[in-house]
């Protein structure tokens, strides 16, 4: 395929979604493993959303909650999702918000 054949499409998704009005937030899950940047707010996140868990895609995948991130100075639910784990009896550990002087701390979720 070539570039044009490929940007074709998108550029019809993000026109569609221009004129239906909608705000398109894109947040990456938080389980990818990369380095991160620091993430520091002054206002406390909202409560955890409460989450139907649907059934595993495979014995292979865990859920990983949903959590708050902060974008736009706005609070953004990120839904939970089943991950396909990275190593055998790998588990992942939940990110969180913690209480610091300089406001609201995120610390990021990790395979253990």
């Amino acid at each position: 395929m070539t570039s044009s054949t490929l940007l074709a499409p998108a550029i019809l998704v993000v026109l569609f979604l221009v004129s239906c009005g909608a705000p398109v937030i894109v947040v990456q899950h938080d389980v990818a493993g990369s380095a991160w940047n620091e993430m520091v707010v002054s206002e406390q996140p909202p409560a955890p959303e409460k989450e139907a868990i649907p059934a595993a895609p495979s014995p292979d995948h865990l859920w990983v909650e949903g959590y708050w991130t902060h974008c736009y100075n706005g609070w953004v639910w990120v839904p939970g999702c089943h991950v396909l784990r990275p190593r055998e009896h790998t588990v992942w550990v939940s990110g969180y918000w913690e209480r610091h002087p300089r406001g609201w701390i995120w610390i990021h979720g990790h395979w253990s």
